[in-house]
């Protein structure tokens, strides 16, 4: 395993990689957690202990008062009797030390047998003398050396006058020792428990960014133009999921560049064919050696070619609107049943000569609707023109209409050469050509597809291999 350096983390946790982002987040309130709660902690672990030693001091104080303070006597020497009594026979002098202090504020005695300085700073003692219950309380260094706490409570007679006073002075070095080993150890607990969190955070952290990091190196292939590549990562979970979705989109993208190159092969081998005979009869034409009827033929395919090669330009141009959604019908009123009789009029002769049997039966009675005349017929051309081009010399195409209802209901048979159930889901996708050995640019279905779709009505196909198809068109009659 290799170790990294100091300055190595710290060049890896300034990347901005999400597993980077997430240590400096982590990082950060970890820190900022520690420091806020062992700030609070350690002020709640104080007070609590404080207060402890606050009121055992009062307790004692009041214990004491009762024993040896009970009566007082404004006699002076009765009460430094007192006193002396009081501090020979204090029970707690291994925990804290008593001082008495006299009517006029000066020391008189401590619990320690240490003689007291006249001059000696109280500040418990002031505040006690301003204090509504003659109580006051001071923590600090006591002569610059310990720390300690100390309490204050001014003694009166009777008649409320002051006869003296308590001072009690207890040591807070092992009460601010046992704070700081709970909160050292409070703390340690809290580092071990966030460096556990981490750890486990880091390496679920890791799991997400290594197969994201896949991820992005897969979608830079695609992007290059390999649809080949295939993610990995294996999981159940949602970059699971993420990733059948890369996969599932790079083989359909990769079917569609496929369908492309097809298109545009299918394409250039569609405009060679009507340019080479227009190209051979021009030539033939121009050269002069030739009859009027054989000039005539010529003539006539040149018309004819470049009429298919208006066509082909036709149905790319009408393909862009549909890619763009710049198709734009008209809304006018139209008899449906007209354009499918001149549709199957011109596409009748093609189908005699090709040596097929044609049958038309349809109404003879109007079947109005709104819509694009134009669009409509294109797209029977293009249905019927498929029918045709799929159906060996010999077959059958059969048109059959009526109207049904609300609706012109119109069946196209054939018994071509049919179309696979694997193929027959992407027939109406452009591009997509079920036969590649008849010509076709495989648009021509899907823009009839979208006009018929316009025009609020269905196409619907069902087809079986070696059998032949049934396209069934259902479009709305409005008056």
């Amino acid at each position: 395993m290799v170790r990294l350096s100091l300055k190595q983390k710290l060049n890896k946790l300034l990347q901005n990689s999400l597993e980077a982002r997430w240590e400096r987040t982590a990082l950060v309130a970890v820190i900022v957690f520690t420091v806020i709660f062992s700030l609070s902690f350690t002020i709640i672990i104080d007070m609590f202990y404080t207060n402890s030693v606050r009121e055992r001091i009062d307790t004692i104080h009041t214990d004491t008062v009762n024993a040896y303070f009970d009566s007082y006597s404004d006699s002076e020497s009765s009460f430094t009797n007192g006193a002396i009594e009081f501090t020979n026979n204090f029970r707690y002098s291994d925990k804290m030390e008593v001082w008495i202090i006299s009517a006029n504020g000066k020391p008189l005695i401590s619990s320690s047998g240490l003689l007291l300085n006249n001059n000696v700073d109280m500040p418990d003692y002031e505040l006690a003398l301003n204090s509504e219950n003659s109580r006051g309380e001071w923590k600090g260094r006591f002569n610059g050396s310990e720390t300690v706490m100390a309490v204050t409570n001014i003694l009166r007679n009777d008649e409320g006058e002051q006869i003296g006073a308590i001072r009690y002075i207890t040591s807070l070095s092992k009460l601010n020792f046992q704070v700081f080993l709970i909160m050292a150890s409070v703390i340690f607990l809290i580092i071990a428990v966030a460096a556990l969190l981490f750890s486990f955070n880091k390496n679920f952290i890791r799991s997400v960014a290594k197969p994201i990091t896949e991820l992005k190196d897969t979608a830079s292939e695609i992007a290059k133009g390999d649809f080949s590549v295939k993610p990995t990562y294996k999981g159940e979970d949602e970059i699971g999921e993420l990733y059948k979705s890369m996969g599932h989109m790079a083989t359909e993208l990769g079917r569609i560049d496929k369908m492309k190159n097809d298109f545009i092969t299918t394409v250039s081998h569609e405009l060679r064919t009507p340019l080479t005979a227009i190209e051979g009869w021009g030539e033939t034409l121009i050269s002069g050696d030739m009859d009027p009827e054989l000039n005539k033929k010529g003539l006539q395919v040149i018309v004819s070619e470049s009429n298919r090669l208006s066509g082909l330009v036709e149905e790319l141009l009408d393909f862009s609107k549909i890619q763009n959604d710049r198709m734009i019908m008209k809304n006018e009123p139209i008899d449906l049943l007209a354009e499918l009789d001149e549709a199957a009029l011109v596409l009748s002769e093609t189908a005699k000569r090709d040596g097929k049997t044609f049958k038309y039966d349809a109404p003879e009675i109007p079947a109005m609707s709104k819509g694009d005349a134009d669009r409509i017929k294109q797209a029977f051309v293009n249905i019927i023109s498929n029918a045709i081009k799929y159906t060996e010399s010999g077959g059958m195409i059969d048109i059959h209409a009526n109207i049904v209802g609300n609706e012109l209901v119109i069946f196209v048979r054939d018994n071509g050469c049919g179309i696979s159930e694997e193929d027959l889901p992407r027939v109406k996708e452009k591009f997509f050509k079920a036969n590649d050995r008849v010509h076709g640019n495989g648009i021509g279905l899907a823009l009839a597809d979208e006009v018929i779709t316009k025009h609020g009505g269905t196409l619907d196909i069902k087809s079986k291999l070696g059998e032949g198809t049934i396209v069934r068109i259902n479009l709305p009659l409005k008056n």
